[in-house]
């Protein structure tokens, strides 16, 4: 609902500005409007992304485990089963970029040249109310088709799987990249180990998405000992 207010708001914002402005300053209105929807679509995707919660304290503490970027990205080309795992998140970023696909074929070539001289052409009304019906349908689609991508999108993807780059272990909690810090004693989360394909992931429910915080590392079992002992929880082993 504050997606949809904000929204609605910066149209009727755009919408007044071109109504008291000469024609032929509509196509820079025009531009800076499509500007801000792509910063506020960018801006919506980046806040759906998980993070942990980042606390500066976590650094103070004593370093117990560093793993490096190498390391991750060697274990997970062995991992064979990580590709299908990847897969629904692929399919929704795929929504994303086509959804801002559609969205400039809109602005550039749909509405200018097929949709407006119908609207323009059908019209019966006076200029004002003509103009304010234009500008509607010029600035509602994309947000409506932004927002029919992202509803997809969270439809698809019911597990959110972030794969640390690289990870540094605290006796006071973990940080790694991408965005992620957990901070000791764990409470919101639950951690599970897999042993064979050697990561470790903590685990959150995030309204219906499972968000997946992975690390992947040649010594699972000493990652487990660290989190066991100074994150006091218990650590659940699954294949």
């Amino acid at each position: 609902m504050k997606s949809v207010a904000i929204s609605q708001g910066i149209i009727s914002l755009f919408i007044v500005i071109n109504l008291f402005v000469p024609p032929e300053y509509r196509s820079a209105i025009t531009t800076a409007y499509f500007i801000v929807f792509i910063a506020l679509f960018s801006y919506s995707m980046f806040r759906q992304r998980p993070k942990g919660s980042l606390t500066k304290d976590i650094v103070a503490g004593r370093k117990l485990l560093t793993i490096r970027q190498e390391e991750v990205s060697g274990l997970q080309t062995k991992d064979l089963e990580l590709v299908n795992e990847l897969k629904p998140l692929l399919k929704a970023s795929g929504l994303s970029i086509l959804s801002m696909i559609i969205v400039l074929l809109w602005f550039l070539a749909l509405y200018p040249t097929i949709i407006r001289p119908y609207v323009i052409g059908s019209s019966t009304g006076d200029g004002i109310v003509v103009q304010v019906l234009d500008l509607i349908i010029l600035y509602e689609v994309p947000v409506a088709i932004s927002m029919s991508m992202q509803f997809l999108s969270r439809k698809m993807l019911r597990r959110y799987l972030n794969i640390l780059r690289s990870a540094e272990v605290y006796t006071t909690g973990v940080v790694g990249l991408p965005g992620f810090a957990l901070k000791f004693p764990i409470e919101s989360y639950s951690v599970r180990v897999n042993y064979s394909r050697k990561f470790v992931e903590f685990v959150k429910k995030d309204g219906e998405v499972e968000v997946l915080h992975r690390i992947y590392c040649n010594d699972p079992e000493k990652l487990v000992d660290i989190i066991s002992k100074y994150g006091r929880v218990k650590v659940e082993k699954y294949s």
